[in-house]
């Protein structure tokens, strides 16, 4: 089993962060409100509400695919690794994450 995580570059906005897949740690309504129930414009809830502002958001998006980690390198900078575990969840070995190299390797099958 593989998996992939990002980590954002220090300087990266909350929001920004919150917007391209971190986890949201807190945030506000620009309107004011305090919940999405007499509110007209975010019927999906605060994460598809236009004017929810994420204050706190996670720097690491865990469980990423690598397609998202190279993504994210190419426009933020930062870093992304894949960790390899094992069938009993044990990590054996952890690879960067680099544009413009083939992350896929497979020749590690005699430890599954």
């Amino acid at each position: 089993m593989r998996l992939n995580y990002y980590e954002f570059p220090e300087g990266v906005a909350p929001h920004t962060r919150y917007l391209n897949g971190a986890s949201n740690k807190g945030g506000h309504c620009e309107r004011g409100h305090t919940s999405c129930r007499d509110c007209t414009v975010c019927e999906g809830g605060w994460s598809e509400c236009p004017h929810y502002h994420c204050d706190k958001a996670e720097t690491l998006i865990c469980g990423c695919s690598v397609t998202t980690a190279k993504k994210l390198l190419k426009e933020f900078g930062g870093k992304a690794w894949t960790e390899h575990c094992d069938r009993s969840g044990g990590c054996f070995e952890v690879t960067p994450i680099k544009l413009g190299k083939n992350n896929s390797r497979f020749r590690y099958n005699h430890h599954l």
